[in-house]
């Protein structure tokens, strides 16, 4: 803050908007963010947002709403640094190798000029804030209000893509184990009544993978996705004439699922599946990071403790024998 005498600071612009947004919020036709990771975009055409970082994934229109009603709310409280070395604290600095700091910017319709840009830095609580600058500037101010520009692709994607609990599926088979429901509790054989390695793995992941399932990423289908090394194949059944194929595969800590119809009868489809396949075709999707960590045990049998060694501690047959001591007289 800058003094100007005695308990005197630059009080001006407190109380004001941060941005002029409400009288083009109408207009407004595509939203960017990028991070030191990359950008996020977001575009509106014929009245349907999706997200052209993404394949043209659709979009979660509330949270764009969100995001356009929280810039439109920022007023300003205080004024911070305007030092550009101490911009790294309020995570406003720019480049910004940390990925603290998330550029915005807000472009209306018929312009190819942002009608908003503006750098977001750290929330703060107490009350409800955050640290913002324009790009343009150096001098940094803290606003009241609330952002929601984390997490991003994931908060943008149109989801869940699935919503199918556990209670709706008849049966599961997975790497020849067939997983069926008793008072409530999942449990798989073998054909040959025995359990898979697997099988714990499978349990605790595969009822639950339709269950209302957001993503942290989408992208467009490739030819090589049901045919990578590794991958594992699940059927969920949902009664005796339809089941959902799932493919699940890992990518460095990521794991990925493409989902289809599977096998299909003559009867009615039931309403769920009509409802949510169409959202599935042509796609694959990223596990939210929460669930990945669940799944990584339906890929690799359970690695068994190593036997002892008896080479390693039986006595070696070439060293001399120690004479016993005589017992005491």
């Amino acid at each position: 803050m800058r003094a100007f005498g005695p308990n005197k600071v630059d009080a001006s612009g407190i109380g004001e908007s941060w941005v002029d947004l409400a009288a083009v919020a109408s207009k407004i036709n595509r939203i960017e963010v990028e991070t030191a990771s990359g950008v996020t975009q977001a575009q509106r055409v014929n009245g349907v947002w999706t997200l052209p970082s993404r394949d043209g994934f659709p979009a979660k229109e509330e949270a764009l709403q969100s995001l356009v009603r929280g810039l439109i709310a920022l007023k300003k409280s205080q004024r911070m640094t305007a030092m550009p070395d101490r911009h790294g604290e309020l995570g406003l600095a720019w480049p910004d190798a940390t990925g603290e700091a998330r550029l915005v910017r807000i472009y209306e319709e018929g312009s190819e000029a942002p009608a908003v840009e503006v750098l977001v830095g750290r929330s703060v609580q107490s009350p409800p804030g955050v640290y913002v600058r324009s790009p343009n500037e150096i001098q940094s101010w803290k606003c009241t209000g609330t952002l929601a520009t984390q997490e991003l692709p994931a908060a943008w994607l149109d989801g869940p893509v699935a919503d199918i609990p556990a209670d709706d599926l008849k049966s599961i088979e997975c790497l020849g184990n067939v997983l069926t429901k008793e008072n409530g509790q999942w449990s798989g054989k073998l054909a040959d009544g025995s359990t898979h390695a697997r099988e714990a793995a499978m349990r605790s992941t595969l009822p639950y993978l339709l269950s209302g399932l957001a993503i942290d990423d989408a992208r467009r289908e490739r030819p090589e996705d049901l045919a990578r090394e590794g991958g594992v194949t699940a059927s969920l059944r949902l009664d005796d004439q339809h089941a959902i194929d799932a493919r699940l595969w890992r990518d460095a800590d990521a794991v990925w699922v493409h989902l289809a119809p599977g096998e299909c009868g003559d009867g009615a489809t039931p309403e769920k599946l009509a409802q949510q396949s169409p959202k599935w075709q042509g796609w694959v999707f990223m596990l939210p990071k929460w669930k990945a960590a669940q799944y990584r045990g339906l890929f690799e049998d359970p690695t068994p403790p190593a036997p002892a060694n008896p080479a390693a501690i039986a006595p070696d047959p070439g060293a001399p024998a120690i004479p016993l001591a005589p017992a005491p007289g």
